[in-house]
């Protein structure tokens, strides 16, 4: 369980972490060759782990197929990246399930119907789905809808597939920064993609792949940029610089802050600067997430929690899933003034004095958002499931009490 206080003039600088969502797949990939590339800017946060000691196990226990059958799949949804990995050397995978943050359904069949047109077969044995190399993939592949773990999956398997002499082109490709990150890294491996600007992207065959550079850079975390930029905006009489950060990434956060009257600066291509000496002075707005490059959906909760201090009647309208305002009932429990008209819209009437209270963290990000209530909120907030927290964001405490938020983490979940 967290323990905040409320925090007013928070100081100093954050370093960014390396992107959980680009480290996942990258080092998914990175198994299947012989000679591992050495990653940089990993983060160092339970997703990774899960996933390295989930490889690490099929790859010694499997036999005659990949086995992803272990409880280990099923607490967390990047298991899935390990598909493409038993495919290439096994040519056949067993799959138990997913798990990971409750933010509304999120079924397997845009993942099953790509993997199908690249010549899998998908087909259910009582608890566990069997994936099995059967044909080889269409020359064109349309994607089900712009799902950013299918594309990852997808074009690391077609990276390795032995015997593909033909291009395919996939359409309807997300293009999310974490996504680029891992075109990068195969190419780097000798990959032949090339991504389009009307979110196609095709792989040429490749008669052998070779590493060009034995190290890779994972790339910054924007979702945790995001994150702490709105805790500098949101925390009274506070001003934070934020380091190690591709500010391109977050052009849709910046429109947002403009509306709502948020003072910042961009310093340069890896650092922003922002404080909240206008706070008195923000604005309701509507806020509407949207695939790369609009509005990340993993920013909604903690501008959402933001927007508990605009003055009016703010609007959010989530477009991606139908199940991220739980957080929305634990602010109510802190006193936020909060309607849900749907599963995808929801208004927030502000300013409202938040009082501090027990709150939980209904998701990854939902966590994120109670964080920055704490610290905005009148007296102690308690934040319990806080390793959903841990799941994404490396060093959080740390990070926090080093620009003076009053943090402390009691009970230490197992």
């Amino acid at each position: 369980m967290y323990k905040i206080s409320y925090s007013p003039n928070l100081r100093g600088e954050v370093a960014i972490s390396g992107s959980k969502n680009a480290a996942l797949p990258i080092i998914a990939a990175n198994y299947i060759i012989d000679k591992k590339v050495h990653l940089l800017n990993i983060p160092h946060i339970s997703d990774v782990r899960n996933l390295e000691a989930l490889a690490e196990t099929a790859l010694k226990t499997s036999n005659t197929y990949f086995d992803l059958t272990n409880d280990l799949a099923k607490k967390f949804r990047a298991s899935i990246l390990l598909i493409p990995l038993g495919l290439i050397k096994y040519g056949e995978v067993r799959f138990i399930g997913t798990g990971g943050c409750n933010i509304g359904k999120r079924p397997l069949d845009a993942f099953d119907d790509a993997l199908f047109k690249a010549g899998i077969s998908v087909s259910c044995n009582g608890d566990y789905k069997v994936y099995k190399k059967i044909w080889m993939p269409k020359r064109n592949i349309m994607l089900q809808e712009f799902s950013v773990t299918t594309i990852e999956a997808l074009i690391t398997y077609l990276t390795f597939l032995p015997d593909l002499d033909y291009e395919v082109t996939i359409y309807q490709v997300a293009t999310e920064p974490h996504v680029k990150n891992l075109v990068e890294f195969l190419q780097n491996l000798g990959a032949e993609i090339t991504r389009g600007i009307d979110h196609t992207l095709k792989i040429k065959p490749v008669k052998a792949l070779k590493i060009q550079n034995e190290e890779f850079q994972i790339v910054s975390d924007y979702i945790e940029a995001g994150t702490f930029f709105a805790i500098g905006a949101g925390a009274d009489n506070a001003e934070l610089t934020i380091n190690n950060v591709n500010v391109d990434d977050l052009s849709a956060m910046y429109n947002l802050a403009d509306k709502i009257g948020i003072n910042f600066r961009v310093l340069d291509k890896h650092t922003l600067k922002v404080d909240s000496y206008n706070k008195a002075n923000y604005r309701a707005t509507k806020m509407q997430t949207f695939i790369f490059p609009g509005f990340p959906t993993d920013l909604q909760s903690v501008f959402a929690t933001l927007l508990t201090q605009c003055h009016g009647v703010s609007k959010i309208f989530e477009t991606l899933f139908e199940g991220r305002f739980g957080y929305l009932n634990q602010l109510e429990n802190l006193g936020a003034k909060i309607e849900i008209l749907n599963p995808h819209q929801a208004i927030i009437l502000g300013p409202t004095a938040l009082k501090g209270w027990y709150v939980s963290s209904t998701d990854l990000r939902g966590g994120s958002a109670m964080i920055l209530a704490g610290i905005m909120a009148e007296g102690t907030t308690f934040v319990t499931n806080e390793s959903i927290i841990e799941r994404g964001y490396a060093n959080i405490v740390q990070k926090l009490q080093e620009i003076g938020v009053k943090i402390e983490q009691i009970g230490k979940e197992e």
